[in-house]
């Protein structure tokens, strides 16, 4: 009987039936509608049983009449509580396993999707889009020169522009370290690199409260397609690989996965020649 009734309260928990106080006020009536019925049949046929063996010590119409209301009125009340009380108790419990799902599914500084949610967001999402891997330049000098909570203080205020310019619509979230992604829903590469550009110019222009002064950092970025179905390891891999190469080239710029041959172009031809 235990089991059963942990089994029936954890479904009722994960199928998300007391989430308002509404649904409590239904589940109370339905369950006091249920409890008062069998508790006056049973003692209707109790006492029909005891009248015809002439067992009761008054009439039949007597015993229906007063112990039949009393009955209805006991069973009414106590039920009532009891499952106001069981349906709290599910409602509370189940408010509280819904925010642990839901900060377990964020990284605690950033407050972005951490990398298991991203990368569970992303594979659910069949559509086409761009995939884009940001990365602090110089964060390591942000921690050795001004110690880990003007750290803390950067990946914040990243994480604010971040949020700020890629909406709902949008994936966001923390890779790890200084190393942030994107998905951007949009087949439109103009407006990618819009974003994109966004982020990295209002996170150039933003100061950052370290300690007796402020600090600014930059971002570099790389894009990768993501289309026909394109795995999360294909996307990535291209997008790092194009980040790679925007800090190669200086950092503070954002590079898609096509532009590689362009941009080596004139580093190659300056080798080129230099070696004759």
């Amino acid at each position: 009987m235990r089991g059963r009734l942990a089994l029936w309260l954890r479904a009722q928990i994960e199928l998300g039936v007391f989430e308002t106080k509404a649904d409590i006020s239904a589940f109370v009536l339905n369950t006091v509608l249920v409890a008062t019925a069998l508790a006056t049949a049973t003692y209707l046929i109790a006492a029909t049983v005891l009248a015809y063996f002439d067992l009761l010590p008054y009439s039949l119409r007597s015993a229906i009449s007063f112990g039949g209301s009393t009955t209805l009125v006991i069973a009414a009340s106590v039920t009532a509580l009891l499952a106001w009380v069981i349906g709290m108790a599910i409602h509370e419990l189940s408010l509280s396993r819904a925010e642990f799902e839901r900060r377990s599914r964020l990284d605690p500084l950033s407050g972005l999707f951490n990398r298991r949610a991203f990368t569970e967001a992303f594979s659910q999402t069949g559509e086409n889009g761009f995939f884009v891997l940001f990365d602090i330049d110089r964060f390591k000098a942000v921690n050795d020169g001004h110690g880990h909570a003007a750290g803390d203080a950067t990946i914040a205020a990243v994480s604010q522009e971040l949020r700020r310019v890629f909406l709902p619509a949008h994936l966001v979230g923390r890779f790890g370290g200084e190393e942030f992604t994107a998905f951007i829903r949009s087949e439109d590469r103009g407006d990618c690199l819009l974003l994109v550009e966004e982020v990295r110019r209002s996170v150039a222009a933003r100061r950052i409260e370290a300690g007796e002064g402020a600090i600014a950092v930059t971002l570099s970025a790389g894009i990768a397609d993501r289309r026909d179905g394109r795995s999360l390891e294909a996307v990535f891999e291209a997008a790092d690989r194009a980040l790679y190469l925007a800090k190669s080239l200086g950092r503070d710029r954002a590079v898609h996965e096509d532009e590689g041959e362009e941009l080596l172009a004139p580093s190659r031809k300056a080798a080129g020649g230099r070696r004759r």
